[in-house]
């Protein structure tokens, strides 16, 4: 049976819109870096293919790990595309 894809489309946050002070940029690149590095401990992947000015597509085979991090069921490895629950 071939793995289900697991997608997450994240929004890259690495601009100084809404920031007042030098803080609130290291809070939004602190804050993001945190996210990739449990991200990648846990074996989320960045698709290659996925990478625009603005976003990046993650993505994971491992179910619980999905359900952990809010990612969607995408389709299946061949790429068959998967009814949304």
């Amino acid at each position: 049976m071939p793995s289900v894809r697991y997608e997450h489309v994240h929004q890259i946050k690495f601009t100084a819109v809404g920031a007042r002070t030098i803080g609130d940029l290291i809070h939004d690149f602190e804050e993001n870096l945190q996210l990739f590095k449990r991200w990648e401990e846990k074996g989320i992947k960045l698709d290659p293919h996925g990478v625009g000015s603005n976003y990046a597509i993650f993505y994971t085979d491992d179910e619980e790990i999905a359900k952990e991090e809010g990612f969607e069921r995408i389709r299946t490895e061949s790429g068959n595309p998967l009814p949304r629950r």
